[in-house]
C-alpha cells in the first residue's frame, strides 16, 4: 500500500473511529414479564400476549425447478412458551457473564422448556438456545420493535433496501426471472418453468439485520428461516428444525460503528489485486481468434481493458435458454488453440485472462468420470451418484463436505486446471442448486446444508488460492452467499438481471442488492454490464448498455457479458456508439482509481462497505432512512443512478451537507432537498462534499469526462476527440 493510500484510511477511520466498550445484559422482570436490554437496546420483551418463544411442530416438502424452490410448511402446532425463570448470574474468565432464562409451557398438557443463556463478554453479546424440547421441529422467536423502526439487510435483496412490513423466507436460490407477480415477464418465466420468483428471492440470504434502533441481530442457524417485520411491536423470525443456535447481538454509537462491529465478527474481504483498477473486464466467448479480434477492437477504440473473460474456455454447448458452457472444467484445445502462450503473452502487456468455475461436473466430461470413481460426488437415496438437471445437460455435484473431495477440487481444478495454466481469476457460479433430498460425506442432509452450501464452495476458492500463494493477485468472484461467505469471498456480482429497466430484475435492482449485501457485511461488488437473462423477445438497448456503463464507472469493478443469448443481443463490440461509450466509460473509471483504492482499504481494514446507503453517514437526516436507488461511493460521493427509459434529467435527493454536481460546479447545495439535474447518457448525477480531501479529483474526473463528451445532447463519446 503507497503512503497516499495508507493516509487515506487513517483519515477515513478517524473520522469515525469504532467503539469499543463492554457488553451486557439487562434484565427487568415482573411475574409476568421481562425486558432484556442488549447494552441500552430494548431486544426482548416478553409478556403472556406476545412471548419470546413460541415451538411448534409439521411437516415440510420441498419442489426445486432449475434452482428455483418451492417450500411447503405445514404448522401442526404452535405452542407460546408464557412462563419464565430467570436463573442466578454466573460470571467466568476473562469477563464472560452467563445468565440462563428458561422459557415454558403455562395451562396446558404440553411439555416443553426452552432453555436460552444469555452471554456478554467484552467482545461479544448473544442469547443462545441450549436446551430445545423433543418432538418439536419448529420455533418462532419475537424481538421488540417499535413505530417507526427501519431494519436491512437479510444478504442480498433486490427489490425491498428496508425490509420493515414484509416477510421474506431465507433460503438459497436463484433471484427468479421478472420477480414480480404482477409482471408479464414473471409469468412468462413461471410458464416456462416456474423461474419467475419473487420480492424475496435472492441467490444470497442471511439471517441478519440492522435495526434503525441501532443494532444488529444475526441468527446464526443454517436452517430454513422466515423475517417477519409485518408487525408494529415485535418482529418475528421462524426457524424450521435445525438449531436455533445463537442470536448475537450488536450495539454501537453509529452505523459505521455497528457495521465495523459486525464485519470483524463475519470476516472481510482481502484488498482486490491490483490489475482490477486497469479497466474493464471484457467478457469474451468463441475461441482464440473471436478472443483477440475483440481485445484488440477495445484496445484500438480507446478502451481501458484490465482483463478478458473467457468463460466457455472448457467448450461449450447450446440449450433453449441460449449458450451455455460445457462443465468440464479443464482448457479445451480445440475450442481455445494456443491459448497457454496467449496467457503468457497478454500477461506482459498487462492483460489477464480469466475463466469460469463451478462445483458441477457435467457427465459427459472426464472429471465426471474422475470424480465418481473416487468417490467424490454426492448421493442420490439409492447411494449413486445424484445427477441434476441443469437446464438439458446432467451433472453430478462434487461434494465438498468429504475433505479428500474438497482437497481433489482444489489440486485438481483450481490450482492445476487454472492457476498452473497462468489464469488470474474466474467467476465462481451456483451454489444455489443443491438438492435436499442428497446425501452427504458429512451426514447431514441436503436440507441442513443447503443454506450453508455457498460458504462451504467460497471456503474451498479461497483456501485454493492461498494454498497456492495467490491471495491478492488472483480474483474470483460469486453470486451465492450465507452467513460466512464474507470471510472467504473476494468479490461478489449481482447474478443475472433481466435486460430490462424494472424495477424488480432490471437495471434497478442492483442498487439496493448492494446496499443490502453492504449491511449484510459484503462489501465489494459488481453487476453485469447492460444485464444478463434475454428471453421473450427482450434484448439489450444501447439506452440501457449505456445507463448499466456509466453506473459500473462508480463501482468496485467493471465487467461485461455477453448475456445468455450473445447472437441476438447487442455487445460493446456491436458499433462505434457502443465502443465509445464504454471507453468514456472505463476512462472515467480509471480516473477515479486513487479514490477507490483508498474505498477499497477501508472495506478490507474496517469494513464498510465501497457502496452505503446515506443513512450510514447522515444518521440524523430521517429521509436518508428512505433512500434505496442512491448510494455513497465511500465517503465523499453522492451517485443516483438512472434506471427509467427515456430521460434526460433526474431527481436527486441530497442528505445536509455542502454538495457539488460532479460535471458542472455552478450546480450545489447544502442538502436536505431533493434537486433535479441535468442527466443525458454519460452524465450520471453524481455530487461530492465540497470539503472532501478528493475534491481536487473529483474536479480532474470532471475534467477527463468533458474531454471525452464532445456532445451532451447525444450523450456519445466524441471520435473526433479520441480518449487521452
Amino acid at each position: 500500500m503507497d503512503h497516499i493510500h495508507l493516509l487515506c484510511i487513517i483519515i477515513f477511520a478517524t473520522h469515525a473511529p469504532l467503539a469499543s466498550s463492554s457488553n451486557s445484559f439487562h434484565f427487568d422482570q415482573s411475574d409476568t414479564h421481562l425486558s432484556v436490554n442488549a447494552n441500552d437496546i430494548l431486544v426482548i420483551d416478553h409478556k403472556p400476549t406476545s412471548p419470546f418463544v413460541f415451538i411448534g411442530s409439521g411437516s415440510v416438502t420441498t419442489r426445486s425447478q432449475y434452482g428455483n424452490y418451492r417450500i411447503d410448511d405445514f404448522d401442526e402446532s404452535r405452542v407460546p412458551l408464557q412462563k419464565f425463570s430467570v436463573g442466578k448470574q454466573e460470571i467466568g474468565e476473562g469477563g464472560v457473564v452467563k445468565t440462563r432464562v428458561t422459557f415454558s409451557v403455562t395451562g396446558c398438557d404440553e411439555k416443553g422448556d426452552v432453555a436460552v443463556d444469555f452471554v456478554s463478554s467484552p467482545d461479544s453479546m448473544y442469547a443462545e438456545f441450549v436446551a430445545v424440547p423433543h418432538g418439536f421441529n419448529r420455533l418462532w422467536i419475537r424481538l421488540h420493535a417499535e413505530e417507526g423502526e427501519k431494519v436491512y439487510g437479510g444478504g442480498e435483496q433486490f427489490t425491498f433496501f428496508d425490509m420493515r412490513g414484509r416477510t421474506f423466507p431465507l433460503w438459497v436460490q436463484e433471484q427468479g426471472v421478472g420477480r414480480n407477480k404482477s409482471s408479464l415477464i414473471t409469468l412468462l418465466s413461471n410458464n416456462r418453468d416456474n423461474g419467475g420468483g419473487d420480492y424475496y428471492t435472492t441467490y444470497w440470504a442471511q439471517p441478519t439485520f440492522l435495526s434503525s434502533r441501532k443494532y444488529y441481530a444475526h441468527f446464526t442457524t443454517t436452517s430454513y428461516s422466515e423475517f417477519n417485520f409485518r408487525f408494529d411491536d415485535f418482529h418475528e423470525v421462524y426457524i424450521l428444525s435445525g438449531s436455533p443456535g445463537k442470536i448475537h447481538f450488536f450495539t454501537g454509537p453509529s452505523y459505521v460503528d455497528l457495521v465495523g462491529q459486525f464485519t470483524a465478527f463475519q470476516g472481510r474481504q482481502p484488498p482486490i489485486p491490483e490489475w482490477v483498477y486497469n479497466g474493464v473486464v471484457l467478457g469474451l466467448q468463441g475461441g482464440t481468434e473471436r478472443m483477440l479480434h475483440y481485445l484488440k477492437m477495445a484496445q484500438d477504440n480507446d478502451i481501458k481493458v484490465s482483463a478478458v473473460w473467457i468463460q466457455d474456455w472448457s467448450g461449450r454447448i447450446r440449450t433453449s435458454f441460449g449458450r451455455r458452457i460445457f462443465w468440464n472444467w479443464q482448457w479445451d484445445p480445440n475450442h481455445y488453440p494456443g491459448l497457454d502462450k496467449v496467457i503468457a503473452d497478454l500477461k506482459t502487456k498487462g492483460i489477464q485472462v480469466l475463466v469460469y468455475t463451478n462445483l458441477n461436473l457435467n457427465q459427459e466430461g472426464n472429471l465426471f468420470k474422475e470424480a465418481e470413481q473416487l468417490g467424490y460426488l454426492i448421493l442420490n437415496k439409492d447411494g449413486n451418484s445424484y445427477r441434476l438437471d441443469y437446464g438439458e445437460f446432467i451433472c453430478g455435484i462434487v461434494d465438498i463436505t468429504n475433505p479428500k473431495a474438497a482437497q481433489w477440487y482444489k489440486d485438481r481444478i483450481i490450482k492445476k486446471n487454472m492457476i498452473e495454466l497462468g489464469i488470474s481469476g474466474w467467476m465462481a457460479d451456483f451454489g444455489e442448486y443443491l438438492p435436499t433430498d442428497a446425501y452427504f460425506s458429512n451426514g447431514k442432509s441436503g436440507m441442513d446444508l443447503h443454506n450453508e452450501w455457498p460458504t462451504l464452495w467460497a471456503q474451498i476458492n479461497r483456501e485454493g488460492v492461498e494454498e497456492a500463494g495467490m491471495l491478492g493477485e488472483i480474483l474470483y468472484w460469486m453470486r451465492a452467499g450465507f452467513s460466512g461467505s464474507q470471510r472467504y469471498g473476494v468479490m461478489t456480482w449481482a447474478g443475472d438481471q433481466f435486460v430490462d429497466f424494472s424495477l424488480s430484475d432490471g437495471i434497478a435492482s442492483v442498487i439496493p442488492a448492494a446496499l443490502s449485501l453492504g449491511i449484510s457485511g459484503f462489501g465489494l461488488f459488481h453487476f453485469d454490464i447492460g444485464g444478463f437473462t434475454s428471453l421473450f423477445n427482450y434484448t439489450r438497448t444501447e439506452e440501457l448498455m449505456f445507463r448499466y456503463g456509466e453506473m459500473a464507472a462508480f463501482t468496485t469493478m467493471m465487467r461485461t457479458h455477453e448475456g445468455n443469448r450473445p447472437d441476438d443481443n447487442l455487445q460493446f463490440y456491436s458499433n462505434e456508439r457502443t465502443l465509445s461509450q464504454l471507453a468514456c466509460h472505463t476512462q472515467i473509471f480509471h480516473a477515479l482509481n486513487r479514490y477507490r483504492h483508498a474505498v477499497v482499504e477501508e472495506n478490507s481494514v474496517r469494513g464498510i462497505p465501497v457502496q452505503r446507503p446515506l443513512f450510514l453517514h447522515y444518521e440524523s437526516d430521517p429521509r436518508s432512512y428512505s433512500v434505496q436507488y442512491q448510494y455513497m461511493f465511500g465517503p465523499d460521493l453522492l451517485v443516483a443512478p438512472v434506471y427509467e427509459a427515456g430521460v434526460e434529467t433526474w431527481d436527486v435527493y441530497l442528505p445536509p451537507d455542502d454538495w457539488v454536481f460532479m460535471w458542472d460546479e455552478t450546480i450545489t447545495s447544502m442538502g436536505d432537498e431533493t434537486v433535479t439535474v441535468e442527466a443525458p447518457i454519460g452524465m450520471i448525477p453524481v455530487f461530492y462534499r465540497r470539503e472532501s480531501q478528493w475534491a481536487d479529483l473529483f474536479r480532474d474526473v470532471r475534467d477527463v469526462r468533458n474531454k471525452l463528451y464532445s456532445d451532451v445532447d447525444n450523450g456519445y463519446c466524441s471520435r473526433d476527440k479520441p480518449c487521452p
